[in-house]
């Protein structure tokens, strides 16, 4: 009779634990899939400076791998300028400026011009994207981190 008792015992123990584990289970399910949702940046968020790199993806070409920083400023509405510099001999030096424009919906950026169409994601403080030339070709890969 003791036998029994002490295995019925077992089993109940067995029971609990499975039970527990079923529990804790089904709160992380939980929680992952109902985690708050992250907001997209405010267009006035992109403000400062991005530094980071902009590889060539072409090769051979003329194109060359670069430190660059971008300089975000003068948002307003869903357009930002945006100052391209890369760095040679540890100065920047200007490539150019332009209005670039911001879906806040998909948190992308995109300037059209001649020789491609420049599109970016914005995630957190890194943005990544693609220059894509005309004839549907990534010529460019940028990475870059919001300075502090």
């Amino acid at each position: 009779a003791g036998y029994r008792e002490r295995g019925s015992c077992t089993r109940t123990k067995e029971r609990q634990r499975a039970m527990r584990t079923l529990i804790l289970a089904v709160i992380v399910f939980a929680f992952q899939n109902h985690a708050l949702p992250v907001t997209a940046p405010q267009i006035s968020d992109l403000v400062g400076n991005w530094t980071g790199t902009s590889l060539c993806q072409v090769r051979p070409s003329p194109c060359h791998d670069e430190d660059v920083v971008f300089r975000f400023s003068k948002p307003h509405e869903d357009k930002i300028t945006v100052q391209a510099d890369k760095i040679v001999d540890g100065k920047a030096v200007t490539m150019g400026a332009s209005e670039w424009t911001y879906q806040k919906s998909n948190q992308t950026l995109t300037w059209e011009m001649p020789r491609g169409i420049w599109k970016v994601i914005v995630n957190g403080d890194t943005i990544d994207g693609t220059l894509v030339v005309p004839d549907s070709v990534v010529f460019r890969k940028i990475h870059l981190k919001k300075s502090k």
